[in-house]
């Protein structure tokens, strides 16, 4: 079976070759769960239909997509959609499009481990740099405890209390980048319980500006009210103020936001003297474009960085000047210590902000050779045998270097047996993937989970899209808990939970005016031409639903009234259950010729293809070397999510369930004790152990209060 797993040439339309197959399959495909498809009008769906204004319409693109992208999965085949193809990848030809890495928003407690930085100048294509650690301390011990060292002083420019210089004067006299000098107490925070008499595990230390020199004399800027443990005081210090907020008012920007920043460092050398590369100017730029394009959608109030973009697009300036690292830029960096002194490995504008993964999803799928075809040598198998086209042909190209049409078709859906219900169903909210969270879209070279450097530790959240990794693909597994059930899954329809309470906002809720119901048969033709015995036995093998179901591990079960089989998805609400539609070739509905014996009724005007075909078992039709195929990872994969899980229920995070798991320890960087816990992989040998999240500090401490799901396959 070798070129099924290869990228070659599709044959050509222009003849049938004598030694390969063409016919047709009958399809039976029967509703499990609900289907919701059709065009989205106001947040509304409604199933289509003919022009009688009676009959279900399903377009043979949706059955023959679904078919695909088994196919694809299967023969492990390239990604055939890949977005826009960039035009700066040294060697590759020039194409139009964006090659940037994806942002993630860093948790509260990864602020701690990033040091203020400013930039002094140029040398070539690097920025030098100083590093302002702050204190000499990177501790504070207290009681006891250890209170990690927040770098930068917090200047107080909102609600300032009782201080002797008005905010106005206050906000003229440190505006962003000025160099001032101050007087600061060291507070400390977490050292008093919380209210439910617990303590606080969230314990730092900060130096806060109390006052700042006017004209030869300090002048309180900040008093610092009664029950702030201070315990340290610095006087007569020189740093710069860094305004992270656009405007003089910080609680624009978020309404807790009542401090800016100074930057400073009081070692015996000073400043620490480093270079920022161009791959580190660069990942600065993605992370400002992020926020450029983030705010260009909603209507908060941009951070400083945002706004100089903003500007500059509105003032005809240049966007990529103003969002780049130049001179006297402020900015806070993160930072590995080596024995060959510090070294920059990132710089962001904001200390709880976004960070950019090291590498472009585009860059990943480059090295793994799963890029859509660029030429028609580097067809796949689902390439070759569904169609495809290439993204941005080179000038001059013809024939298979543009586009092929596949080999497959899918004739009228006849849905005689479907049954249309017209209750009302709102859904959940339908998010959109995203990859930018990376732990379930990314495997190791292997198909696993990536881990850390000891193999069982999670991988920091900064290690992701990392040179070595692969790209995989987000599953949904089949909710075998609603599979026929003649009621709509409280899954699909109950309201998202933020906060403890139910969201009923209807704006971000799609409503299902019509959807098919359970039970209904769909059928149509699929025909084939040109196929070789692999092919058409990995076609067979895809429409054969008992071969959907994983041999090993979590087994089906024996007791269930349910078929043995898996089953394929079409439509929306995946993740939610609905969808899912039990595929297999009708009885006696396989009918298929060699191409010699097709020419040979041609040459006697006897038959054409497509007219009494003849019939031929399915049974006739084997993979080669299948006892391989089925151990291979991502086939495993495939089985278990399209048969899905006896016995647990399939669920997703909470958005508080995931910013519980994405604590991290302010000093490492390393996610907490139990929290960065990625997807189980769904292959190998204990593939049906749900993953568990710790529930909340808010709500009870119980940990793990219900299985929760999240899985992906290679």
């Amino acid at each position: 079976m070798p070129n099924l797993f290869r990228d070659v040439r599709a044959i050509g339309h222009d003849h049938l070759a004598p030694d390969l197959w063409s016919g047709s399959i009958d399809l039976e495909m029967t509703a499990r769960t609900p289907l919701v498809f059709g065009e989205q009008k106001c947040s509304v769906v409604t199933v289509p239909l003919e022009d009688d204004g009676k009959t279900l319409r399903v377009p043979p693109t949706m059955v023959k997509g679904m078919i695909s992208r088994a196919y694809e999965t299967l023969t492990c085949s390239r990604f055939r959609v890949f977005g826009d193809i960039p035009d700066e990848v040294p060697g590759q030809r020039r194409r139009k499009a964006d090659t940037k890495p994806l942002t993630y928003r860093g948790d509260a407690a990864s602020a701690l481990g990033l040091v203020p930085i400013r930039i002094t100048g140029q040398e070539g294509d690097q920025l030098l740099a100083e590093l302002m650690y702050g204190d000499i301390y990177d501790y504070w011990k207290y009681k006891g405890d250890d209170y990690p060292m927040v770098r930068p002083a917090r200047l107080r420019v909102a609600n300032i209390g009782q201080a002797d210089i008005p905010l106005n004067e206050l906000n003229r006299l440190t505006t962003h980048s000025e160099k001032i000098v101050f007087n600061a107490t060291l507070c400390l925070h977490g050292d008093k319980p919380l209210t439910n008499g617990k303590p606080d595990k969230n314990k730092y230390c900060y130096w806060q500006v109390t006052h700042i020199q006017h004209q030869g004399q300090m002048r309180e800027v900040f008093h610092i009210p009664r029950g702030v443990a201070k315990v340290s005081q610095l006087e007569s210090v020189t740093g710069y103020v860094c305004r992270t907020a656009s405007g003089n008012d910080p609680t624009k920007l978020f309404a807790s936001k009542h401090d800016e920043h100074v930057f400073f460092d009081v070692s015996e050398g000073g400043p620490t003297q480093v270079k920022i590369s161009a791959p580190i100017q660069d990942s600065y730029r993605v992370v400002v474009e992020s926020y450029v394009s983030n705010r260009d959608n909603d209507q908060h109030v941009p951070n400083r960085a945002t706004a100089a973009v903003q500007n500059a697009r509105r003032n005809g300036g240049d966007t990529f000047d103003a969002a780049s690292l130049s001179a006297e830029t402020l900015a806070f960096a993160v930072v590995d210590e080596t024995n060959a002194g510090p070294v920059v490995r990132e710089v962001v504008p904001t200390m709880i902000g976004r960070h950019a993964y090291r590498t472009s999803p585009y860059r990943l799928a480059l090295e793994q050779g799963v890029l859509p075809a660029s030429a028609a040598d580097e067809a796949s198998a689902a390439d070759r045998l569904f169609g495809y086209v290439v993204p941005d042909p080179q000038p001059g190209a013809a024939g298979g270097d543009i586009a092929l049409r596949g080999r497959i078709s899918v004739g009228h859906v006849d849905t005689s047996g479907a049954n249309i219900s017209q209750a009302r169903k709102m859904l959940t909210p339908l998010l959109e993937p995203k990859p930018s969270s990376a732990r379930r879209f990314l495997t190791d070279a292997s198909g696993k989970t990536p881990t850390g450097r000891n193999g069982t530790d999670p991988l920091k959240r900064s290690e992701y899209f990392s040179p070595g990794q692969l790209l995989g693909t987000a599953a949904y597994p089949v909710h075998r808990a609603v599979l026929d059930s003649r009621e709509f899954p409280k899954q699909a329809t109950r309201p998202a939970v933020m906060s403890g309470r139910e969201q009923h906002n209807a704006d971000v809720r799609l409503t299902a005016k019509s959807w098919v119901k359970p039970g209904s048969v769909l059928r149509c033709t699929v025909s084939f031409t040109n196929l070789n015995h692999d092919e058409l036995a990995a076609l067979i093998w895809v429409l054969t639903p008992e071969n959907l179901v994983p041999d090993g591990g979590c087994k089906p079960d024996q007791n269930s009234v349910q078929p043995r089989c898996g089953y394929l998805r079409l439509g929306l609400a995946k993740p939610f259950g609905l969808g899912v539609l039990e595929v297999r070739i009708a009885d006696y509905g396989l009918r298929a010729r060699r191409g010699s014996e097709l020419a040979n009724s041609y040459a006697a005007l006897s038959e054409c293809q497509g007219l009494d075909e003849p019939m031929v078992d399915p049974e006739d039709f084997k993979l080669a070397s299948l006892s391989g195929l089925l151990k291979m990872p991502w086939v495993q994969a495939m089985q278990r999510a399209a048969y899905g899980y006896p016995k647990d229920e399939v669920r997703y995070m909470t958005l508080k369930e995931n910013g519980e798991n994405n604590q991290t320890d302010g000093a490492t960087g390393n996610p907490r004790k139990n929290k960065g816990v990625s997807p189980r992989d769904m292959f190998g040998d204990n593939p049906c152990d749900p993953i568990c999240i710790e529930k909340p500090k808010q709500n009870s401490g119980r940990k793990c209060p219900q299985k929760s799901r999240r899985d992906r396959r290679r």
